[in-house]
């Protein structure tokens, strides 16, 4: 494993992005944004499997950002940083286009992909811990090709990303 870790932060959790990216160690990480109401917008709009996936990695990159006004700089490269440094995906996601193009691949798979890719930890940050859709369906599957372990937590959990980071630094 590379040191470092890959965090996909929920879009879901906007109105606490900045309190969850606070919690984040100087330390290197890519943080891979959700789409949030942003891909809510795109769902909305009925489209094909290929215009609804490039519109809604056009909904990350917004999301992304909008974590980027708290401090926290961008770029369109997959590697690890040496800070916490938030993935703008779509270039990469053009030039490599490694997933299907279907609402069965989310943020999520996006996540898991790179951080395979990378061959670091995982650590999906969610508004919830449990439920049948926690993830996307093809999640699991690009999990295991992979690689890599992942850890889903509730950014909702005052604390959770911070104690997620002490426990990995033991």
């Amino acid at each position: 494993m590379t040191e470092g870790t890959v965090i996909k932060i929920g879009g879901s959790l906007m109105d606490i992005a900045g309190e969850i990216l606070a919690e984040i160690p100087a330390s290197p990480t890519l943080i891979v944004p959700g789409g949030g109401i942003f891909a809510d917008f795109v769902r909305a709009e009925s489209l094909d499997d290929e215009a609804a996936h490039w519109k809604a990695i056009d909904a990350m990159e917004k999301y992304g950002r909008f974590l980027s006004t708290y401090g926290y700089p961008v770029t369109h490269e997959l590697k690890i940083p040496d800070k916490p440094t938030i993935l703008l995906p779509k270039y990469i996601l053009r030039k490599e286009d490694p997933l299907p193009h279907s609402w069965d691949v989310t943020s999520d798979s996006i996540a898991a992909w790179a951080a395979g890719v990378l061959k670091c930890c995982l650590l999906i940050v969610k508004s919830t811990e449990s439920g049948d859709d926690l993830v996307d369906p093809e999640f699991e599957r690009v999990l295991a090709q992979s690689g890599v372990t992942a850890e889903i937590i509730n950014g909702r959990a005052f604390g959770s990303v911070r104690r997620y980071f002490e426990a990995t630094r033991l």
